[in-house]
């Protein structure tokens, strides 16, 4: 919820008080209109008026001073929410068993990405304990699952074994979330940087994670190459030459492009967009 600030509470008091003086309206705690006075239409309107302009100037010149900070970022966040995220919620598997490498992981659930490119989310039982796999529940790991309305009765390892190791597909699964939220601060903090990004036609070289920001997001994360990511067979994504891997279209675009970075904490880093 967005926090209201003091100048705009001021404000907004200023506005009850001058309706309160012409109309005599007395509320209660809720707002909840118990007493009226009738007062000329023209009058009151123009008091209305006036208080609301002050309103809005007080309040956008105070939104100036506290909600400072980066342009990039707000830039980013306005462009972010264009699209849908209702749409973009995860379903509950539904009864049945899945293969699927781990994407997401918490004490009473966990998110799947099956072989179809599709996100399924699981809860684990609180009264029994479901999984039988070698090494608990890890990001990255293939598993099967077995649930029943979306509640999990049996998690064991996968018998089909990915091309990938479990740490790259680990910072796969995190690529895959800032696509499927259209989340570029996210998409900066994995990449590392000079970073190469294609935009249609014009190629670019950025330099750091504020001239990322900059670019449009509908553009770096435009519904083809979000797809393409979220379409891509984690079972089937292998280290090529260089320690590359790539999400989405293997040859050609769009897709992004990870690889091994001993220099950062999770062992990779994007290093281009496509």
């Amino acid at each position: 919820m967005k926090k209201i600030s003091l100048a705009k509470r001021k404000a907004a008091g200023a506005f009850l008080l001058a309706a309160l003086m012409i109309s005599g309206l007395v509320f209660t705690a809720c707002g909840k209109k118990t007493e009226t006075v009738t007062q000329p239409a023209e009058e009151t309107a123009e008091v209305a008026e006036t208080a609301g302009a002050e309103a809005t100037q007080t309040g956008s010149a105070q939104e100036g001073t506290e909600e400072t900070g980066s342009t990039q970022e707000t830039g980013s966040t306005e462009e972010s929410g264009t699209f849908d995220m209702a749409s973009e919620e995860i379903p509950m598997a539904v009864s049945g068993t899945y293969d699927g490498i781990v994407v997401d992981a918490a004490m009473n659930s966990l998110v799947i990405d099956t072989a179809e490119g599709m996100m399924y989310a699981v809860s684990l039982p609180e009264t029994e304990d479901v999984v039988e796999t070698s090494d608990g529940i890890l990001l990255g790991q293939a598993v099967t699952v077995t649930c029943e309305d979306g509640v999990a009765s049996s998690i064991t390892d996968c018998a089909v074994k990915p091309a990938a190791d479990r740490e790259a597909l680990a910072f796969a699964a995190d690529i895959l979330f800032a696509c499927k939220y259209r989340d570029i601060n996210s998409l900066s903090s994995l990449a590392g940087y000079p970073l190469y990004v294609n935009l249609g036609d014009e190629d670019q070289t950025i330099e750091n994670g504020g001239d990322l920001l900059k670019l449009p997001v509908s553009e770096v994360l435009s519904d083809e190459r979000v797809k393409a990511v979220l379409s891509t067979n984690l079972f089937e994504v292998k280290e090529l030459s260089g320690g590359k891997y790539v999400l989405g279209a293997e040859e050609g675009r769009p897709n992004i492009i990870f690889q091994k970075d001993e220099g950062r904490d999770s062992g990779f880093a994007i290093t281009g967009i496509n």
